[in-house]
């Protein structure tokens, strides 16, 4: 049974795919808290400490979730849980021997096409923009320290990957709600560009699973897009298919 680690293990991805797993593989979990899961270890991972990075040892693959993951803080609120945590990750990945690490990226390291009509498909090989300015009741934001957060661990991934004999997959992930994660839950006024690069918690997991599962010898670094399978999106996921053999049965229009 290969062990798989998994930071952010409290949070709402890291626990839907934490539930996914169990039984499929030895878990180790990891998150800045415990909530109602016994099993998670509490662990800054912006802090260097070797208490939590002893946890790398005899782990095949890292799926690595824990972020700040509002997606409109200012840049000094992300230094260490978006971008110090992401270094000591991938180092005490690298020190442990780690076959793989999965990184959650983010959508926000593309943002900006959001304004823009071309290209009409966002694939992965097309220059990264990250950032996206929101207006929403009345309320503004701006996701660019996120998004280049994002993007960051995206590039700081490949240098491990070339330097090291570790294979990393990042995962632009789509738009994947807290709770139910259906498209009833979805506010009515929220613009398609949010609501077509929707995310199931069932196509997530499996998407991880097979990030995990994917031979080892065919990636040593990739980028794919993580979204359902929505129907009119922007969003190409056809690379991912190809690459990891992932198969999304959801769709945000036909739900």
């Amino acid at each position: 049974m290969k062990r798989v680690l998994i930071t952010g293990a409290a949070g709402n991805l890291g626990s839907k795919l934490a539930r996914h797993l169990q039984g499929r593989y030895e878990l180790r979990l990891l998150d800045i808290k415990q909530g109602d899961n016994p099993a998670i270890i509490q662990a800054d991972l912006g802090q260097w400490d070797t208490y939590w990075t002893s946890q790398f040892q005899d782990v095949d693959t890292v799926v690595h979730l824990a972020a700040n993951p509002n997606p409109t803080p200012p840049w000094a609120d992300l230094i260490e849980s978006n971008m110090d945590s992401v270094f000591n990750v991938f180092t005490a990945a690298a020190q442990a021997d780690v076959r793989r690490v999965v990184f959650a990226s983010s959508n926000h390291a593309m943002g900006q096409y959001k304004d823009l009509a071309e290209p009409a498909v966002l694939t992965t090989a097309i220059p990264p923009r990250p950032g996206t300015r929101w207006e929403r009741n009345g309320r503004r934001g701006d996701s660019t320290p996120y998004g280049a957060m994002k993007l960051m661990g995206e590039r700081m991934g490949k240098c491990f990957a070339d330097a090291y004999p570790l294979s990393v997959i990042a995962v632009r992930i789509g738009w994947a709600q807290h709770g139910e994660n259906t498209p009833a839950q979805m506010a009515p006024a929220v613009e398609d560009w949010f609501r077509l690069m929707w995310l199931s918690d069932r196509d997530f997991c499996q998407l991880m699973e097979r990030c995990i599962e994917t031979d080892l010898g065919a990636i040593r670094f990739a980028v794919v897009n993580g979204m359902s399978n929505n129907s009119g999106m922007r969003w190409d996921i056809e690379y991912a298919r190809q690459l990891l053999g992932y198969a999304p049965q959801d769709d945000v229009t036909q739900s």
